[in-house]
């Protein structure tokens, strides 16, 4: 079900015309009341006046409840009979929706309407209140510069605060609802112009293929959505920051909003968008394009250092200066596990205490990270379990990964870090120089909405490399 609108009002269902002689709603009341009246968590209260019957149903927990007694329910009250007239003529058009099936009604009464039934007719009113925290700066996506504002679990909001970072009346919403049960509420966004009609086409059919019962997280609607199922790397990018939606939507990409979740979905993007923050244009040209840079490096030696280490000291010792090589033949005395299985123990050990400390309480998180590195690295040294060099490389490679600012771009390269290990293990250098160009491979395959991800590398757009590695300076026009 979609509707589109052009205001930043939540919804703009069709309202009723005319006078309330209206479309009649095909439903079986009976059932209807029936239904409702045992459910606990939902009031359903029969109106008798001047001999019509009025059933009003409603879920108090997300309704307010002072303005169905003062809008609703006295003004039924103080309804008196003229000609013609039934007690829903108490309300104005713009205030009543019809009802044409169950599912449309249980959609309303979940998103806070008050249903209103007088013989075969069913209307809704909207007086909806949902609780939700007060806006803040998100967590995981932190900023030196710029706007510190974050998407919060009411879609409203979210919409709002889009809003107030773009203001254009070419801004469309389109309001789709998901979940054969949950009837949860969707937005695809875009501005009117920028935006590619055959991108706008997919993410519509898409948004419209999703046919889960429940529908609770943005998360569940990007695996919803993605085409490559069993590719590591992220189709969609989820942002919790209103100012990153902006400047895609600015972009021509289409933002997926999903109401429950702060978390908003941008799409397409390449693997040159994960690493890019909005940071990188809130500094001079110059420093943002240097630290930029070092994200790529720093990514390129978090997922290939530990591999690189362990093809060298186990097949290619001819690569090694021969200072260097004995040196690390010291370390290496007394260490009764090969090189290889080194390096995996240290990488499962940091991989464990990276995930102790994000599900640990905020205040003792990162401290328990740190410590239990810093303790048992140095019980593995002093044991003999493993050389200082290798703590060495498989700590660094972790603080690399640290840099990456995509959280999902993060696990994926983690994960292929791992893969690179057993090839490396395998082969050496040869090993990693065939699983670098299956990957390579991998990645030129893939494509977010029929973008290509590598792109513009894969296909070769030199013209659009002004924002790649490095970071043009901007015109006195505003452009790169």
């Amino acid at each position: 079900m979609c509707k589109t609108c052009l205001s930043c009002s939540y919804y703009n269902k069709p309202f009723i015309q005319g006078v309330i002689n209206m479309e009649k709603s095909r439903l079986d009341i009976n059932e209807i009341l029936r239904e409702k009246s045992k459910q606990g968590h939902i009031v359903t209260k029969e109106i008798e006046i001047s001999g019509h019957s009025i059933y009003v149903i409603y879920m108090p927990s997300i309704t307010k409840n002072a303005e169905i007694n003062n809008s609703i329910l006295s003004p039924l009250m103080e309804w008196k009979y003229r000609k013609g007239q039934t007690p829903v003529h108490t309300f104005s058009t713009e205030q009543l929706q019809v009802m044409k099936n169950k599912d449309e009604l249980d959609a309303h009464l979940l998103d806070g309407y008050t249903i209103l039934i007088e013989n075969e007719d069913v209307y809704a009113l909207d007086t909806a209140y949902f609780s939700h925290r007060s806006i803040s700066e998100p967590v995981s996506e932190m900023t030196l510069r710029g706007s510190r504002d974050g998407f919060i679990e009411s879609i409203q909001e979210n919409i709002n605060l889009l809003r107030v970072h773009l203001r254009t009346t070419d801004l469309q919403l389109e309001y789709y609802t998901v979940g054969t049960k949950s009837f949860t509420n969707v937005i695809l966004a875009y501005i009117q112009g920028e935006v590619n009609e055959e991108l706008l086409k997919e993410a519509r059919k898409r948004i419209e293929e999703i046919n889960a019962e429940y529908v609770s997280d943005g998360g569940l609607i990007e695996q919803s959505i993605e085409k490559n199922t069993y590719s590591l790397f992220p189709e969609v990018q989820g942002t919790e920051r209103p100012i990153k939606v902006t400047n895609a939507l600015v972009e021509g990409k289409v933002a997926i909003f999903v109401d429950g979740s702060p978390t908003v979905l941008i799409a397409p993007i390449t693997l040159n968008s994960l690493f890019q923050t909005s940071d990188d244009y809130s500094f001079k040209w110059i420093p943002a394009s240097l630290v930029r840079l070092m994200r790529y490096i720093a990514a390129f030696l978090a997922v290939m250092l530990p591999s690189i280490y362990i093809s060298l000291i186990s097949y290619h010792h001819g690569l090694i200066p021969t200072d260097l090589a004995i040196s690390i033949s010291k370390t290496r005395e007394g260490v009764p596990i090969p090189s290889f299985m080194e390096a995996f123990l240290m990488q499962v050990t940091i991989e464990v205490l990276r995930e102790a400390g994000i599900r640990l309480p905020k205040p003792i998180g990162p401290a328990v990270s740190i410590v239990g590195a810093i303790v048992l690295g140095e019980a593995a040294v002093t044991a003999g379990i493993v050389s200082p060099l290798m703590v060495i490389v498989v700590s660094f490679a972790a603080i690399c990964s640290f840099t990456i600012p995509d959280y999902s771009l993060s696990l994926a390269l983690r994960a292929i870090s791992f893969i690179m290990l057993f090839a490396a293990a395998i082969l050496g250098i040869y090993g990693l120089i065939i699983a670098i160009f299956l990957l390579s491979i991998h990645l030129v395959r893939i494509k977010s909405f029929s973008v290509p991800y590598l792109e513009p590398f894969a296909p070769y757009y030199y013209k659009r490399w002004k924002d790649t590695f490095i970071r043009f300076r901007f015109k006195k026009g505003g452009s790169q």
